[in-house]
């Protein structure tokens, strides 16, 4: 924002040729203040002339000699004038404040001390002097232009909206005073009354480059990029070194995929003005899309440095610290950037992304609780967040809290129902062995979206993990007819022909998606137990110790060790496998059954009935253990009483 001149304060800015003439006129007052030293009429004319020249230091002798000469009003708001100018505030204000004792009624001496005030950021003064002045002179349309600036400043916005459209009232061609009554409106979302304010501005040809800046941005936000550029360069042929119109120059670029050119733009911005923050933050965002790390990371880190309350560049250069595998570093920059969007009052600078880049920091350093901890702080933070909510979904999982990985699934769905939350839950009901509550999600996003692949596989598994065999190969051999090669697809097919005793089908197909794809472990799990149950326990070993190096917690792969290692003779390690199993894998009923053949097998009949019942319990469609259980317990002994 910037003050209008008032009606005793001469406009800055001359042409060349007014500034040579003001020059002659400033040589021959002096030369005529030379001869005769008490000429006020020279004197005053010199003063002005200096002033106009934007040289107010050279104003303040010939103006304080006409002061000693003629004390009015006038020559005291003058000398303040170009005291104020000049840095002195101090002296400016006794006289001003003298003045305004002796001639409370002059407008332009109010108007000047509320100058001097905003330039001292007393905006408290300058409103009263302001308010003050208008009531003097009603029909000033500048100083009602320069109370709007005032309380705008003071966040009166209501205010400062009447304060501009009197202004205009009194003065429709009064450019500056569209120009901000326009943002005040475009803050509101009154965009269409702002832009008409605007293009009235800019239809002037003199209009400043402040009034094109302006109404590129509302183009901008309305989505015509092509518009805002045309203003954006209209702003610049009036001001070719104004370096927001550069910066938003080359956010339109950006919005074009004119990538290059954008960032020509940005570096110009920082040319003009290499404090610019914003203008560093952009060219970063430049340099990071184009692959170029270490450029990006220094234009952050200048960024930062520039305005360190600003969340998004610290934002962005914890991603870089990320990618350059700087975790310490990245956790820094992603605590910073959420504690400065605490204290950011944009709303749009609030976001779950910094917590989130926190928590993939604190997990690449093996901090598993703080990074559940800082997805906790941002669900707190963002409760209407669903990424927030399905980040944390995911934390939990990982380290196998399943129940709660389950309720911020929900969370996340009740806000987002769309089919990526619909399907991270049934996996999640699935895991769980909920199959009632995974089904009917994978056949609802099957329904919307029949090619979903997604869907397909965690259908198949599902199937799969309930014996439904005939509908999972049916739906493997769609996806199989759609995709021709698809390994997630033929690893699971490879599993099935397995659970379903088919051996010389599962046996080639396992073998070769391993081979093509080492990362389908339940695969290479499940060739493991192919392998021992062809009798090659020694075999069974190695591919099922093959996965567990990969993936500890494989439930599925600690299963199949144990009935290895039981059939190579050690129960005992067997046991410890089993029992691992079903602590990563809580829902699942199957280790629970191995545990119980495994205490049957070594007369351990109460423990072997326990297992038995537990797996019963917690897989409903496991006809063997519920079998067992019941046999068992006709000759198991009752467990004795407590002690009393």
């Amino acid at each position: 924002m910037r003050l209008l001149a008032l009606a005793t304060q001469l406009v800055l800015g001359v042409t060349p040729a007014q500034e040579a003439a003001l020059r002659r006129s400033a040589s021959m007052e002096a030369s005529r203040v030379a001869k005769a030293p008490e000429d006020t009429e020279s004197l005053s004319r010199l003063g002005l002339t200096y002033l106009a020249l934007d040289e107010p230091s050279k104003a303040v002798a010939p103006l304080r000699q006409l002061l000693k000469l003629k004390d009015t009003p006038e020559a005291r708001l003058l000398l303040a004038r170009a005291l104020r100018l000049s840095g002195d505030a101090d002296e400016a204000r006794v006289l001003l404040d003298d003045a305004l004792a002796k001639a409370p009624k002059l407008a332009s001496l109010h108007a000047e001390r509320a100058l001097l005030a905003r330039s001292l950021d007393d905006n408290d003064i300058a409103i009263e002097q302001l308010s003050q002045a208008v009531d003097l002179s009603p029909g000033d349309a500048e100083l009602r232009f320069n109370l709007g600036e005032a309380l705008q400043k003071k966040l009166r916005l209501e205010d400062a909206t009447e304060s501009y459209q009197k202004a205009l009232s009194l003065n429709p061609q009064l450019s500056a005073a569209q120009v901000n009554l326009a943002k005040l409106l475009a803050d509101k979302g009154q965009l269409e009354a702002a832009r008409s304010l605007l293009v009235t501005a800019c239809q002037n040809p003199l209009a400043d480059a402040e009034a094109h800046y302006n109404l590129g941005v509302i183009l901008m936000r309305e989505g015509s990029v092509d518009g805002a550029l045309a203003e954006y360069d209209r702003a610049l042929a009036v001001n070719p070194k104004d370096a927001p119109a550069h910066n938003n120059r080359g956010v339109a670029l950006d919005a074009q995929a004119q990538h290059k050119q954008a960032a020509e733009a940005f570096k110009k911005a920082i040319r003009f003005d290499p404090h610019f923050s914003e203008a560093h933050f952009n060219l970063g965002l430049s340099y990071f899309r184009a692959g170029d790390n270490p450029r990006a990371t220094r234009e952050f880190e200048k960024a930062v440095a520039l305005e360190p309350h600003a969340s998004g560049a610290y934002a962005q250069l914890g991603e870089l610290y990320l990618k350059e595998g700087k975790r310490d570093r990245a956790v820094t920059a992603f605590t910073k950037a959420i504690e400065a969007s605490k204290s950011d009052d944009r709303a749009a600078s609030r976001s779950s992304e910094p917590y989130r880049g926190l928590a993939l920091a604190y997990l690449g350093l093996g901090e598993t609780q703080k990074a559940v901890q800082t997805l906790e702080g941002a669900v707190s933070s963002f409760p209407n967040d669903a990424g927030a909510h399905a980040a944390l979904s995911g934390a939990y999982a990982a380290t196998g809290d399943l129940a709660r990985a389950t309720s911020e699934a929900e969370r996340r769905m009740a806000l987002d129902p769309g089919a990526a939350a619909r399907l991270e839950l049934a996996a999640l009901y699935a895991r769980g062995r909920v199959s009632s509550k995974s089904e009917p999600l994978y056949l609802a996003v099957l329904k919307e979206e029949p090619g979903n692949h997604v869907a397909a596989l965690g259908l198949a598994d599902l199937d799969i993990a309930m014996g439904a065999y005939d509908r999972a190969e049916k739906v493997l051999t769609q996806l199989l007819e759609r995709s021709g090669e698809d390994t997630s697809a033929n690893a699971r097919l490879g599993i099935l022909h397995s659970r379903r005793g088919r051996p010389d089908l599962a046996l080639p197909e396992l073998k070769s998606v391993v081979d093509k794809d080492p990362s389908q472990l339940e695969a290479k799990a499940e060739l493991g137990f192919l392998y021992l149950r062809g009798g090659n326990a020694d075999a069974a070993l190695k591919v099922l110790n093959a996965v567990l190096a990969a993936d500890p917690r494989n439930a599925l792969a600690l299963l199949y060790r144990g009935h290895a290692l039981f059939a190579k003779g050690d129960p005992q390690k067997a046991e410890e496998s089993f029992q691992t199993s079903s602590r990563f894998d809580p829902a699942f009923g199957e280790p629970h059954y191995a545990l119980g053949q495994l205490y049957e097998a070594g007369h351990k009949n109460q423990d072997a009935l326990r297992e038995y019942k537990l797996a019963a319990t917690l897989q409903k469609d496991h006809p063997d253990a519920a079998a067992a259980a019941k046999r068992l317990a006709q000759v198991a002994p009752s467990a004795p009483a407590p002690k009393q």
